[in-house]
Parts: structure tokens; C-alpha cells; sequence
């Protein structure tokens, strides 16, 4: 049986899903809605950039959802946060029930919470991209740390790289580890300044620390500061182990425990992780990555404290959270 797979947003990331559903090794139909023509060339270019099935893989351009004429098995949304709430709004009014969305999912608690509303009436169900508890690197840790129930995590690196951007995926990396995603975040380290986002002028980025704690002890730390080296530098201890997993250098060493564990840390990019999530997906109902439910609360706690900081700053009382 045919799979129809809808992808809303084919720009930088969105193209990068898109080789990982060209790569699926059964029949599909995609059809692909991108109202930008640069960004459909640029996913044009990286189809051609791969190799797949054409026999089997059949693709569908449109500038507007208000164009589609079926629902998909699963709708992968890779547009940015504003808006994104409204568009997935209308997709579930379509008939769409299964959503594959990057993060952040929205841009506030309010919107969040009407898409949980509306999965929950047409039986929906959305998994957010944080994706690094789906590398080889970060599964073979959790095993490691499996019996081990008090763990710290900390990330240290240049503000450069973007806490507001990168936040979330150490977080979500963080609860997924503790089994625990009621996390409470402060942001009270935050630095008084606004960063630049690469993303566009509607956004903005941060530096300095977030902290978080959860009700067992355990504690993470995200220290992103314009003195410190461009490297992403995770750390994660537990009373008798200690691992440092060198993300941009692809290194782990560990402390504190004689026992090799033949580690070794290689990113993993979105048209690699995707393949799987889509496929599970498709295949099983589910994945490794959280629901929208249980990343709701991570994304509340980051709307509370950068929307504060915010707040602070400009003297506004913001109500949408600009990033993405």
C-alpha cells in the first residue's frame, strides 16, 4: 500500500526531511507545500543530491495547503514557530491526525494548549523533533545510565551556537535521560542582552545560563557564553560515572569507572534521524521522540523564562515567545 506523506516547509531543514522520506525503501506519494520558489529549488536540488527509489516515489509541489486535495498518513511540519499553531490547526481540520513537528511547536502556552485540545477531539497525536535522544551516541548513554536515578547534565559552549535555538534539544535530551520532564527551568543567569537570530528579525537569541532541576535531585546547567571555546561540550555525571561527549569534535571519555565502554559520539542530521522517526511512525504509531504532551512542559518553562527576560529587558509584556 501506498504511504502519503504531507511536508509543510521544504527550506533548510524541511529540505533535509525531505531526502529522508525520498530514502524510505516502500511506495509513497509527498506532497510537498512551500509558497517560497527559492526554497522549492533548494529541495529540488537536494533530492538530486541523493539516491532513491523514482519508480516507487512520487512528488507533489503546492504553494498553499488550501490546495491539498487528500490527508497524509503523517504531516512533517517544518515551517518556523509563528504561525505554525494556526497551520497545524488546519491541518487536523483536514482529517491530518499524525504530525511529525520541528521544534518549538508554537510560540506560546495558549496556542500549545489548543493544539492539545484538538488532538485529543480527532484522536491526533504530534512527536516533536528533539532529536539527539534518537543518535546511536546518546542511546548507548542511557543504557549505561539506566540504574544510576540522580544526574546532572551540563552543556557549555559559545553564545554564539544559540541557547534560544539549541535549549530545548539539551533539555528534552536531559528529561529523557532522568525519565522525569517535569522540569523546572530559572533563567536568572540569562545575560542582559539580545542576540541576533539567524533565523530572521522576528527572532531573537540569548546567552549566559539556564539551570533546572527535578524533584529527585537530578540537575542540569546550559552555560552559553561569548568567552567560551565554539565547541558543544556536554558533561554527564552521576556519583560514580562521569562522561564528556565533545559534540563538535565527535569525542567521549569518561571518569571515574575502569570499564571501557567503547564510546564514541557522531552527529546525526536530520536526513539521517528522520528516516527512522518517519518510518516507526508510519510502521508502529510511534517513535522515540516525545509527544506533544510530554514536551509540554519543557516548552511552557521556556516560554516562562525567556518571555520574563524578555519582559525585563524591553519594559513589554510580551505574550509570543520569538524563537524557534
Amino acid at each position: 500500500m501506498v504511504k502519503t506523506i504531507i511536508l509543510v516547509g521544504c527550506g533548510n531543514i524541511g529540505s533535509r526531511h525531505l531526502q529522508a522520506i525520498a530514502r524510505l525503501s516502500y511506495s509513497i506519494q509527498v506532497y510537498v507545500i512551500e509558497p517560497n520558489d527559492n526554497a522549492q529549488n533548494l529541495a529540488k536540488l537536494r533530492l538530486k543530491e541523493i539516491t532513491y527509489d523514482e519508480t516507487n516515489h512520487e512528488f507533489f509541489w503546492y504553494k498553499s495547503v488550501n490546495e491539498l486535495k487528500k490527508t497524509g498518513d503523517l504531516v512533517v511540519v517544518a515551517t518556523n514557530s509563528i504561525g505554525r499553531a494556526d497551520l497545524i490547526l488546519e491541518l487536523i481540520n483536514k482529517g491530518n491526525t499524525r504530525f511529525f513537528i520541528e521544534k518549538m511547536v508554537c510560540q506560546s502556552v495558549n496556542e500549545y494548549n489548543l493544539l492539545l485540545k484538538k488532538m485529543k477531539e480527532y484522536g491526533g497525536i504530534g512527536w516533536v523533533n528533539t532529536n539527539p535522544r534518537c543518535f546511536k551516541s546518546y542511546k548507548k548513554i542511557k543504557e549505561i545510565l539506566q540504574d544510576m536515578k540522580v544526574i546532572s547534565l551540563s552543556v557549555k559552549t559559545n553564545s554564539k551556537n544559540g541557547l534560544g535555538t539549541n535549549a530545548i534539544h539539551y533539555i528534552d535530551l536531559f528529561s529523557w535521560l532522568v525519565e522525569d520532564n517535569k522540569i523546572i527551568l530559572n533563567g536568572e543567569s540569562l545575560l542582559d542582552e539580545l542576540l541576533p537570530n539567524k533565523r530572521g528579525q522576528n527572532f531573537k537569541e540569548f546567552s549566559g545560563a539556564i539551570t533546572g532541576t527535578t524533584k529527585n535531585g537530578s540537575s542540569l546547567s546550559l552555560t552559553f557564553l561569548p568567552n567560551l571555546n565554539d565547541e558543544m561540550i556536554v558533561e554527564i555525571s552521576t556519583n560514580k560515572l562521569k562522561i564528556v561527549i565533545d559534540e563538535t569534535n565527535g569525542k567521549i571519555t569518561t571518569y571515574g569507572d575502569t570499564r571501557d565502554y567503547n564510546l564514541e559520539f557522531n552527529y546525526e542530521h536530520v536526513s539521517s534521524t528522520s528516516i527512522h522517526i518517519i518510518d516507526g511512525i508510519l510502521k508502529n504509531d510511534k517513535c522515540l521522540l516525545p509527544t506533544l504532551n510530554e514536551s509540554f512542559n519543557v516548552h511552557s518553562e521556556l516560554f516562562r523564562i525567556f518571555n520574563a527576560h524578555i519582559n525585563k529587558l524591553l519594559k513589554e509584556n510580551i505574550e509570543l515567545c520569538p524563537i524557534t
